[in-house]
């Protein structure tokens, strides 16, 4: 008989389990121990665990999760290992788990599922909890009423701090009490005391005399990536939401902020590289849906390509004449391509901040010509140098050396000018950046090459 497996000879606490030790526990059938150790461990990485181990153990470690440590699992987990678990898992127990998770972030669970199952699990919960999630399912995906948490702490100004103190002990459900919001009787936000100002406050004091009468709110429209704006500006750890009466509605903590952003930033990603985003992970996306998610812009890169053709066509006599014209038009869309994504990424990034906007595109467009000079001057020298080097003559030096210089600064004025105007009329940079820009660039660079050779090479 083989000796039983002690995982605390190889585990001290401070240190978090490998695989191998939950694998060998899973093989013994030692679902006690199993137990024991994940209560131990952060529900991230218990989620971690899942992900890294077939799913079927994943599934039986699961399931010895008591119930608290089990919801916030499912709520950490990727999108792959969380529909193989609500797939097996018996739909009561899965309603039970939603039940004790914030409702924001139920309602964001739920929102991934298909309808059905999302229904199902719905009518399942309980019915106030399930109320408020249909509730913040109505708003808008990508707002602050879909982002926010409904269970919020709001004093009265009258109260004492006594009373206060008194009133939190008797709350049970709370997920962030960091900032405490003071409401008038009518539920209207008038300020905030933040936890440590109460705490170091005198039992007898009035909360209107210790509350600050500024607090920063967001209207329950308000987009994700303003609510990111001012957690990163305030340093905020929560931010009230409140309605068109100023009513004092829900809270949105920055760690719901922060995963709203993530999927965010991937949409832009497969944006940047030509593709419309997939909303579900890579491998639950079927053929026929990432296909359809890249043929559109394919076929409009390709229109767009054609016009790099028709300028090439219209400069056929050129190149048949000057052979050695065509020696260099990688070099030219290559240069062209690259100082436009370079300015693109930077552009981008200063519009999402805020910094770079319609009112200050004057100002853009002249601090990235002024690069664009400066960069395309240094690539025109080499240009120069590398003509010389193949041996093409000093008069397509010339016009080479001529061509990166413009090609540079009209590549980093469209990609100044293009994101700039999108976002002003509500249209994500993004869509119309990276492939896009790209293109246009190499047509307005050959354009530009061939033109100076038509120009110059009978003149010098």
């Amino acid at each position: 008989m083989s000796q039983k497996f002690h995982p605390y000879k190889f585990m001290p606490e401070t240190i978090r389990p490998d695989i191998s030790i939950f694998q060998k526990l899973l093989e013994q059938g030692d679902t006690e121990v199993l137990s024991t150790l994940m209560v131990k461990m952060h529900p991230a990485d218990i989620a971690l665990l899942l992900e890294d181990i077939p799913n079927e153990q994943a599934l039986t470690l699961f399931r010895q999760l008591p119930t608290d440590t089990a919801s916030e699992v499912l709520d950490e987990t990727g999108p792959l290992i969380r529909g193989e678990l609500i797939e097996k898992v018996d739909d009561q127990r899965l309603a039970v788990l939603l039940d004790e998770l914030p409702m924001d972030d139920a309602a964001q669970i739920l929102d991934d599922l298909p309808d059905p199952i999302s229904d199902r699990l719905l009518d399942l919960m309980d019915d106030t909890e399930a109320e408020e999630v249909r509730e913040i399912l109505a708003f808008e995906d990508g707002t602050a009423g879909r982002l926010m948490n409904r269970v919020v702490v709001s004093l009265r100004r009258q109260w004492t701090v006594s009373e206060a103190l008194e009133y939190l002990r008797s709350l049970d459900e709370i997920e962030t009490v960091h900032y405490l919001y003071v409401v008038d009787r009518n539920g209207k936000l008038i300020g905030v005391v933040p936890v440590r100002n109460l705490l170091l406050s005198q039992l007898d004091e009035i909360i209107e005399d210790v509350m600050l009468d500024t607090v920063f709110s967001v209207h329950v429209s308000a987009d994700q990536e303003e609510l990111a704006e001012m957690f990163a500006r305030y340093d905020y750890v929560a931010i009230p939401v409140v309605d068109n009466d100023d009513l004092l509605i829900g809270v949105v903590t920055v760690d719901d902020v922060m995963d709203a952003l993530e999927e965010e930033v991937t949409e832009d990603i497969q944006r940047l590289g030509g593709s419309e985003p997939l909303d579900q992970p890579y491998f639950s996306a079927g053929l026929r849906k990432v296909i359809g998610a890249r043929i559109g812009w394919l076929m409009l890169l390709f229109l767009a390509a054609i016009m790099t053709g028709a300028v090439l066509q219209a400069f056929e006599n050129e190149l048949q004449t000057v052979i050695a014209l065509g020696f260099f038009i990688p070099l030219v869309t290559g240069t062209g391509g690259n100082a436009g994504s370079q300015t693109v990424a930077t552009i981008i990034r200063a519009i999402t901040l805020g910094e770079v906007r319609v009112a200050t595109l004057g100002k853009a467009v002249a601090r990235e010509v002024t690069v664009g000079l400066f960069l395309g001057l240094f690539m025109g020298l080499m240009g120069f140098a590398l003509a010389f080097i193949w041996g093409v003559g000093w008069q397509i030096a010339v016009v080479v050396a001529l061509t990166l210089p413009v090609v540079v600064v009209c590549a980093t004025t469209i990609a100044t000018v293009v994101p700039t105007l999108a976002n002003r009329y509500n249209v994500d940079p993004t869509i119309i950046s990276g492939p896009m820009i790209s293109t246009i660039v190499d047509t307005a660079g050959l354009s530009i090459y061939f033109t100076l050779a038509r120009l110059l090479i009978d003149v010098i």
